[in-house]
């Protein structure tokens, strides 16, 4: 073993090290930004992802100059950077439901204000100190407009953009026409909002019961894979030999991108698409008033 390789071999222990000893005392390696704007939310994902590349280029480096072998450092690039987004997003995805089920809640809340005859300024001042944590900063925001003398559609449709959800978008659509006098039984169509959302909820609660299965099976397959092709390069390297030439290369990558190919078939049985979103919008002069604006499908 030439002392790079050692180097490279040491550093990376000490890194996993540090990150084990790190998740252990359940301190925060990565910063995170909670309820931060759209644009903010993309810089914070792009970083991410530069983080991401350069930490899979690190494995894929350690691997390669281990073993010898491009084709195994390729593999191992492929894996570092793919594995987690497979198998992560626990967190987001908790964090949808928990936003889904605040947008009920807060929904309900408006609902009980108005049927007492209070109009829709009325309502969403109400609720600003008692909404749902998930979104309680969006509200508060929404109230802060509301007295700024800004147009209540605008302030909004600005709000449906801060919470970023379709179940908020057709809430938002519902105060819009309250707001300007369309329609009427406001109170019923909350309520029915407010079901549906938590009939959400529930769907996307039986869709994680099912996904964490999938991801256990996913898991076990891949760490048997993993420990078995370490256990044959530390003890029987032998075996592997073959796959040194150029030859061997060639097939060590066809045969990893069709296992890469099989994980991420296996992953994407357990997404789900959301619906588009829908948000209200004031149209020129001539138009019909309230219309819908789509932001694109999204998985998850």
């Amino acid at each position: 073993m030439s002392t790079l390789t050692a180097v490279a071999l040491g550093s990376g222990v000490g890194l996993g090290l540090l990150l084990c000893i790190a998740g252990l005392r359940g301190s925060v390696v990565l910063p995170t930004q909670a309820f931060a704007p759209a644009h903010a939310k993309r810089t914070v994902g792009t970083t991410n992802e530069r983080r991401l590349w350069l930490i899979a280029c690190a494995v894929g480096a350690v691997v390669w100059l281990a073993t010898g072998w491009f084709a195994a450092g390729l593999i191992a690039v492929s894996g570092a950077y793919v594995l987690p987004k497979l198998f992560g997003g626990q967190a987001s995805r908790r964090e949808w439901i928990a936003k889904t089920e605040a947008v009920a809640a807060w929904t309900e809340m408006l609902r009980d204000t108005m049927a007492a005859a209070d109009g829709v300024e009325e309502a969403i001042a109400a609720t600003v100190r008692i909404a749902p944590a998930p979104i309680r900063r969006e509200v508060g925001l929404l109230d802060a407009r509301r007295r700024s003398e800004q147009p209540l559609t605008e302030a909004l449709g600005q709000f449906a953009a801060d919470v970023d959800h379709p179940s908020a978008d057709l809430v938002v659509a519902a105060l819009s026409m309250a707001a300007e006098g369309e329609g009427s039984d406001f109170v019923g169509v909350l309520t029915r909002l407010a079901t549906m959302t938590r009939d959400e909820v529930r769907m996307r609660l039986r869709v994680e019961a099912g996904r964490a299965q999938l991801h256990t099976a996913s898991r076990i397959i891949v760490g048997v894979l993993g420990t078995s092709v370490v256990a044959l390069t530390v003890f029987s390297r032998g075996y592997l030999e073959p796959y040194g030439s150029t030859t061997g290369q060639l097939w060590l990558v066809m045969v990893g991108a069709l296992f890469a190919l099989g994980v991420v078939l296996l992953d994407r049985m357990s997404h789900i698409e959301l619906p588009e979103r829908f948000s209200p919008r004031k149209v020129g002069r001539g138009g019909a008033g309230v219309g819908a604006a789509a932001a694109g499908g999204r998985r998850t």
